[in-house]
This record gives structure tokens, sequence and C-alpha cells, in this order.
């Protein structure tokens, strides 16, 4: 409500600053649905280091980055994304359940706006993080939306362990009801002794042909 009544004003007196102040300090501003969580997620952990992968067009990446950048100087805040980006091919595309992203040069002139210590990776993660692991630094916050296929969820996790610590946040996208694909038989298979795992309430739901698709974001983090 607030948002649309500053756009209403702004629209009659866009000198007034001290409303765009105002929306600038909105919670989850620019972000919406189950996507509020990754902005949650970065102010818990109070992240400094934050790992995505399948960092698509970069938008959330700048959120995350600006986020981070309330609580660090925003140099010393650290992204590191991995995607295809141009490497992405139809048969890729229809196989990981997945969206076509830009360029990794645009990505890059997008993300390096934001003062923030960049590193993108472009590739096949299970080429791209096997090569880069041992060179990662301890994540505080990793968001896991590449690939949808089992194959390459199941690959992206076992490399996300490796890079967390006691208090690292991972959310993972794409949990819906389908044993085939996406995120759930993985958050099924996670050790409880060792991992807290939260499905996160907000669940966002697109109409398709054949019904409702209902997606909902899975928090996970390393039992004390």
């Amino acid at each position: 409500m607030l948002k649309e009544q500053y756009h209403k004003i702004e629209k009659i007196f866009p000198q007034i600053g001290i409303l765009k102040n105002l929306y600038e300090k909105l919670p989850g501003r620019g972000m919406s649905g189950r996507y509020i969580y990754l902005l949650e997620a970065v102010k818990e952990a109070k992240a400094r280091k934050i790992m995505e992968v399948g960092t698509y067009t970069g938008r959330h990446a700048e959120k995350m980055i600006k986020q981070a950048q309330k609580f660090h100087d925003r140099k010393e805040v650290e992204y590191y994304g991995f995607d295809l980006f141009e490497m992405m091919d139809e048969d890729t595309f229809k196989n990981e359940v997945s969206l076509h992203p830009i360029s990794l040069e645009a990505v890059r002139n997008k993300l390096e706006k934001t003062g923030a210590n960049i590193h993108l990776y472009k590739g096949y993660t299970k080429d791209t993080l096997l090569q880069a692991i041992s060179d990662l630094p301890q994540m505080d916050f990793i968001y896991i939306d590449g690939g949808h296929s089992l194959e390459t969820i199941n690959l992206d996790w076992n490399y996300a362990q490796m890079v967390m610590g006691a208090k690292t946040i991972v959310i993972f996208d794409d949990y819906w009801d389908d044993d085939n694909s996406g995120c759930k038989r993985l958050i099924g298979e996670i050790d409880r002794s060792k991992f807290n795992v939260e499905i996160l309430p907000i669940q966002d739901k697109f109409k398709k042909d054949w019904g409702t698709l209902k997606i909902n974001f899975v928090k996970v983090f390393r039992k004390k």
C-alpha cells in the first residue's frame, strides 16, 4: 500500500525527497513473494561473502549485494556467481528446466556498479565449481537456483557444503511437487542430524496448462 501511495504522490510532487527515502527503506523493496527471504537471509547472516548458483540476469545478485552493503563497507562485500550465461543452448534449457541468462559481461557490468568485489564463473557447475572450489572462501550466504535436474542440484549442494561454515545460511529455490526435477527429492534426503531444514511458508503460485505450479524456498543451515 505504501509503495502505491508513494508512486501516486511522486507523479504530483516528484521533488519530495523524504518520501523517496522512506520508500528506499521499505523491507524487501524490489523483491516480492518468496524472494523476500533472500534479503532476510542476507540480513540474518550479516553476509559479506555471497555465492549464487544461477546468477541469471544478476537482478537478485544486485539486491543481495546492496543488502549486504548495509552491514559492511561496499568494497568489502564479495559476490561469487555461477551460470552458463551465453553458453546456454536449447538442450540444456530443456533438460535443466532452466531460463535463458544474459551474457557474463552484461552481468559483470551491472554488478560492478555496486562497488562490490565481483567474481563470475561461466560454464556447467560440474566444471566451474570443481575448478574453483579449492580457492573459494567460506561463504556467509549461498543461494542455489541453477539447473533443476536432480544430478545438477545434488552436485551443487555437495559443493556448497564445502564452503559452508557453522553459521552459513543456504537457500534452495524451486521446491515444488515433483520428485524428478527441482530440489524436493534432495531436501527430503538431507541428513536432519547434521542440518536444520525449513520449508519457508511464502509460496508463489503460477497457472499452467496442466494446473497450478507452487514454489517454495527451503532454508538449510548446520546444526550446532
